[in-house]
């Protein structure tokens, strides 16, 4: 019986993971324009840097400084 349920179980894990990716993606407005893209872009940018310093204080960690990326969503889109 359980070993039946196991896959079951797996592919659905699999499957609520894939959604949630895709609704916080189309939530946060990843989906749609290029300028929007490129603004919810810029609040990740904004609110990544504080969550890892806070969780690296918090775990005790030392991550080297993130790469500073020069790039725009907007310029490059369909070009």
């Amino acid at each position: 019986m359980a070993a039946k349920i196991f896959p079951v179980l797996k592919l659905a894990t699999k499957v609520g993971i894939a959604g949630g990716a895709v609704y916080v993606a189309y939530d946060l407005g990843l989906l749609t324009g290029g300028a929007e893209g490129a603004e919810a872009l810029s609040k990740a940018k904004a609110a990544i840097p504080p969550a890892v310093d806070e969780w690296t204080k918090y775990f005790g960690l030392e991550l080297p400084a993130a790469p500073k990326i020069e790039f725009s969503p907007c310029d490059a889109w369909n070009s």
